[in-house]
């Protein structure tokens, strides 16, 4: 699955559905605009106190940490989670967008229980081979989601998901995966 770095902390307001633009200088290419990507923290934080959007951060961060805004306590060099990008634009509406750069839309963001440590980045898109995300059908209540296929727990796979809409633990032999539905 492709994998894209972030700094910390705008790695972890993304996959916590707080930061819904991530800003490049670069267009988004085109193949990834609808898809998913893994979010990983890169090892280097941020010196995100000369974004304009700084003065917000630490409200955010209390939000989604019981560290508060020490955001040096984030995971770093880790996949944290994932995203879907939904569209690459300039001058986007949102607070966390920056004029003058790409501003690449994001949905969909899927926080990982258990970030993967030591994953070394890279810059721009890069393969990751140790997940695998897959759409399945929760068999309690019927909702198709997004759920992640752990290739890292050898020597078998690990297919245990907590369903986003009722909260019904998937297990391995009620595994449903669902084809050709984006949700």
């Amino acid at each position: 699955m492709k994998a894209i770095s972030i700094k910390q902390p705008w790695a972890s307001l993304i996959v916590h559905g707080i930061k819904d633009i991530e800003n490049r200088t670069w267009v988004c290419p085109q193949k990834y605009i609808g898809h998913r990507v893994l979010i990983h923290a890169s090892l280097k934080g941020a010196n995100f106190w000369d974004s304009p959007v700084a003065g917000r951060v630490d409200e955010f961060l209390r939000e989604i940490s019981k560290s508060g805004t020490d955001w040096s306590n984030y995971p770093n060099g880790a996949i944290i989670g994932s995203v879907k990008i939904v569209d690459c634009v300039q001058n986007h509406y949102s607070v966390w967008a920056e004029k003058g750069v790409f501003n690449w839309v994001l949905s969909e963001p899927i926080l990982y229980e258990n970030p993967i440590e030591n994953v070394k980045g890279k810059l721009s898109f890069w393969e990751y081979d140790g997940i695998e995300e897959v759409t399945i059908e929760c068999p309690e209540c019927g909702f198709i989601q997004p759920a992640v296929v752990n290739c890292n727990t050898a020597p078998f796979n690990t297919y245990i998901h907590d369903c986003k809409h009722c909260g019904y633990l998937i297990q391995e032999s009620e595994w449903n995966e669902v084809k050709g539905t984006e949700r």
